[in-house]
C-alpha cells in the first residue's frame, strides 16, 4: 500500500478546527438558549433525540475523514519479478593424439574424455557449445551451437586417428576457438575455452601468444592436464598385438604434461588449471567449471498499483446520504 498523494494528510488539521468551532458555536447557542445543530452537545431537554444530536455533526465529521484518505490517492502494488538467464558460450578443445591411448583412465584417456564430456554437455542450459580437436594441428569438430544432441554426436566420432599429423598442437587449438568466437560475436555473452591435453606442445603457434590473443578478446581458457602422476605407456597394435611405444634406446616412452605452461595459459586468461589424475578426478574438475561459469543473471521486479481510493470513498458518500437523512428526516425540528 503506498499514497500517491500524501500530502492532503495536511488537511486533518483541519478536523481540530472544525470540531472547535463546533463546540464553540454550540456553547454560545447554549447560553443564548437558541436551538442549534450542536454535535457535541450531550442535550436539549429530556428528549432522546435532542441527547443524540451529536450523531449527524460526528458523522461529517467521518466523511470529511474518510474523504481526505481518498483525496491521498491509496494504491495497492504487487510486485511481480522476471528472472532470465543469459548463457555464456563454450568452446572444447580436446587433444586426440596418439597419447590420449594411454589406458591410465578407463578404458583409456580419449574414451573417459568423450564419456565424461558428453555428461558435462548433457548438464548445460541455455549454453552455447564448440568443439575443437587438435594433435599435429586443430580442426573444427563442431561450430557454437546450442544443438547439444548435435555437438555430442560429433564428440562421440572423435577418434585417435582422425588427423594425420601427430602432435600436440595446444596453441593452435586456442586460436582456432577464439576465431569461431569471433565469428559469432553477436552478443555480450561471456566466453570461454576448456582445454583438455595430456602432453607438452610441439607442434603450431606459441601456446603463450595463442593465449595473449585470448586475454586480449576477454576469453578465459581452463586447462585441464590429463594423466596420472606417474604417467602411463602409449598402447600401439603391430601384428595384431599389442606394443608400448618406445625411445630410441629402446626404453618404453612415458608422455610427461607440461604443467607449467598449462597453469601459464589459465594464469594469463583469468581461468583455471585443473590435474585430473583419474576418471573421478576429471568428472569432478568439469562439474566445478560448471559451478564457474553459470552465465550472467538477470531479475528484474516491477510493483504494478492499482487505485483503491473507493475503498474510502464509497463508505464516505454512504455516510454522508445518511447523514442527510438523519438531519431531513430524524432530526429535522431541531435543526
Amino acid at each position: 500500500m503506498k499514497w500517491n498523494s500524501p500530502e492532503f494528510i495536511l488537511l486533518f488539521l483541519l478536523i481540530p478546527l472544525i470540531a472547535g468551532y463546533r463546540l464553540y458555536i454550540s456553547r454560545t447557542a447554549k447560553k443564548g438558549g437558541l436551538r442549534y445543530p450542536l454535535a457535541f452537545l450531550a442535550g436539549h431537554g429530556e428528549s432522546w433525540r435532542s441527547r443524540l444530536l451529536f450523531i449527524p455533526d460526528l458523522m461529517r465529521l467521518l466523511v470529511l475523514v474518510l474523504l481526505i484518505f481518498a483525496m491521498m490517492q491509496p494504491q495497492y502494488g504487487q510486485e511481480h519479478e522476471t528472472v532470465s538467464r543469459q548463457g555464456i558460450d563454450i568452446m572444447l578443445a580436446i587433444d586426440v593424439s596418439g597419447s590420449m591411448a594411454a589406458e591410465d583412465f578407463k578404458p583409456n584417456r580419449i574414451k573417459a574424455a568423450q564419456k565424461i564430456t558428453e555428461n558435462f554437455i548433457s548438464g548445460i542450459q541455455d549454453h552455447r557449445i564448440g568443439l575443437v580437436v587438435f594433435a599435429g594441428l586443430a580442426l573444427t569438430q563442431c561450430p557454437l551451437t546450442m544443438d547439444y544432441g548435435v555437438v555430442t554426436e560429433l564428440l562421440r566420432r572423435t577418434s585417435l586417428n582422425m588427423i594425420k599429423y601427430d602432435g600436440t598442437a595446444i596453441g593452435d587449438s586456442i586460436i582456432n576457438a577464439v576465431y569461431k568466437f569471433s565469428e559469432e560475436r553477436r552478443d555480450k555473452r561471456d566466453r570461454v575455452v576448456i582445454l583438455l591435453s595430456d602432453g607438452e606442445n610441439n607442434s603450431g603457434v606459441d601456446p603463450l601468444e595463442a593465449a595473449k590473443v585470448a586475454a586480449d578478446r576477454n576469453i578465459r581458457v581452463y586447462t585441464i592436464g590429463v594423466g596420472s602422476l606417474e604417467g602411463a605407456p602409449i598402447p600401439m597394435i603391430r601384428g595384431g598385438r599389442k606394443v608400448y611405444a618406445r625411445n630410441q634406446d629402446g626404453s618404453i616412452y612415458i608422455p610427461k604434461i607440461d604443467e607449467q605452461l598449462l597453469k601459464d595459459i589459465a594464469f594469463m586468461t583469468g581461468g583455471q588449471y585443473f590435474r585430473a589424475t583419474d576418471n573421478n578426478a576429471l568428472e569432478e574438475i568439469y562439474k566445478t567449471i560448471a559451478t564457474l561459469e553459470k552465465g550472467k543473471l538477470d531479475v528484474s521486479r516491477t510493483i504494478q498499483y492499482s487505485e483503491r481510493f473507493f475503498w474510502f470513498l464509497a463508505p464516505a458518500f454512504a455516510l454522508l446520504a445518511v447523514e442527510i437523512y438523519l438531519r431531513s428526516r430524524v432530526f429535522q425540528r431541531l435543526f
